[in-house]
């Protein structure tokens, strides 16, 4: 009897250390694979961290065509309208010459009176009537001539073109804020309108910009990240509108909420495609261009400042996205930065 029990206890040791080794090696394989899935997973997040910065870069240099398409219009037609001036205050000399020139005929006579007989002051009445007639001539042509209200105009264009220049660059200063990519307060109105700036020639001559920008508070946020949210979803508006259209951005604030909408005349979303457009990656453009990282990466800085992004579209008549972002900016953009 002691026997069988002690057989019986040595076979249940046996089975327990089969299963010991058993759990030992799967843990092993478990360990292994785990970290292979972590390797995997590194790999995939420097492919995406890779893939996002080739993304950023594409739309800088984007902006940079923009920017330098923009700066090219003005400097165009201020150096014509310089160029321009300098014909005609040119023009403008000669006119001015020749009246000095028929002031000096004038003077002539004066010379000749003081040794005139009868005969040289007959001479000296019809040079004297000669003159009077060019000298009238002249004075006519210069206040006649439109040369100088020509230059005054050029000039004013010249000077509206380095205007424009100046609030470009003053644009472009305010939504480049890269080197200070923190939370800091912002206007979002001046977020939309620098962002409308350096998007203009994608919008200029074909889509219409309807403002209503109520006055905002000031918003708790990443200003760089908010301007790459606003040029994205206006650059997309006017990809969606195909010919001409309108583009309107409304902005409010209630309940300590900020709300944006940019609402297009654009093609619309279909129903199949709407629940995909903030998986990264996804697009409808064709290969080559588009990355389907816009609107991922739109979803993501909202997301990151504790904000929402809502859309409703209409097939064939046009798109909205609301934008709602937290005015005290409770998010976790400082964290987590897109």
């Amino acid at each position: 009897m002691l026997l069988i029990v002690v057989l019986v206890l040595l076979a249940a040791c046996a089975g327990l250390g089969y299963e010991l080794m058993r759990t030992r090696r799967q843990m092993l394989v478990l360990r292994a694979g785990s970290a292979e899935s972590e390797e995997e997973l590194k790999r995939l997040q420097a492919s995406q961290s890779q893939v996002i910065h080739t993304t950023k870069l594409a739309s800088l240099g984007q902006m940079v065509a923009g920017v330098a398409h923009e700066i090219n219009t003005p400097l165009g037609f201020v150096k014509s309208n310089v160029e321009v001036v300098g014909d005609l205050l040119d023009d403008y000399r000669k006119l001015v010459r020749q009246y000095d020139a028929a002031v000096q005929i004038c003077l002539q006579p004066v010379d000749l009176i003081f040794n005139a007989d009868k005969a040289s002051l007959d001479k000296l009445v019809k040079h004297v009537e000669e003159a009077r007639r060019k000298l009238f001539e002249a004075r006519a042509a210069v206040e006649k001539s439109p040369l100088l209200k020509d230059a005054k105009e050029l000039l004013g264009d010249a000077s509206e073109g380095l205007a424009q220049l100046s609030s470009l660059v003053l644009n472009l200063k305010g939504f480049s804020r890269v080197d200070r990519d923190g939370m800091d307060t912002m206007d979002l109105n001046e977020g939309i309108e620098s962002a409308l700036m350096i998007a203009q020639h994608q919008l200029r001559d074909r889509v219409k910009v309807v403002r209503h920008l109520q006055p905002l508070p000031k918003v708790r946020c990443m200003p760089s990240q908010m301007n790459q949210v606003f040029l994205n979803l206006i650059t997309n508006a006017a990809q969606a509108i195909d010919g001409d259209g309108t583009l309107t951005i409304a902005s409010k604030a209630e309940s300590g909420q900020v709300q944006m909408d940019f609402t297009d005349t654009g093609c619309g979303i279909p129903d199949d495609v709407l629940p995909k457009i903030f998986d990264p990656f996804f697009t409808t453009k064709p290969v080559g261009e588009g990355t389907g990282l816009g609107l991922s990466i739109v979803h993501k800085i909202v997301k990151g400042h504790g904000g929402t992004i809502k859309v409703r579209t209409t097939p064939r008549k046009g798109t909205t996205f609301t934008v709602s972002l937290p005015v005290n900016g409770n998010g976790t953009a400082a964290a987590e930065p897109a």
